[in-house]
């Protein structure tokens, strides 16, 4: 049995379809996985920025908590010493 050049290059099309639809599920496979993948990043970036917003927010409460303190203690200074030498 002898196999003309249709006959290959016939063999050889079938063979290549084949192999481009393989392609093509591997790549609609992946890209699905590629998605997954950065929804899951992206959940742990939140987490982690969460992790770290979280001491700078406490941090930031109290260094305006204490910033408000000297100025209110600034304030009744100023306002003592104002009544003093009315006096």
């Amino acid at each position: 049995m002898q196999l003309s050049l249709n006959d290959i290059l016939s063999i050889l099309s079938v063979i290549a379809v084949l192999m481009i639809i393989v392609l093509v599920y591997h790549l609609i496979f992946v890209s699905v996985s590629l998605r997954r993948i950065a929804d899951r990043m992206d959940d742990l970036s939140k987490e982690v920025e969460g992790l770290i917003l979280k001491p700078i927010g406490a941090v930031e409460f109290l260094i305006d908590w204490f910033a408000s303190t000297v100025e209110g203690m600034r304030a009744g200074k100023e306002e003592g010493k104002k009544i003093h030498h009315k006096k």
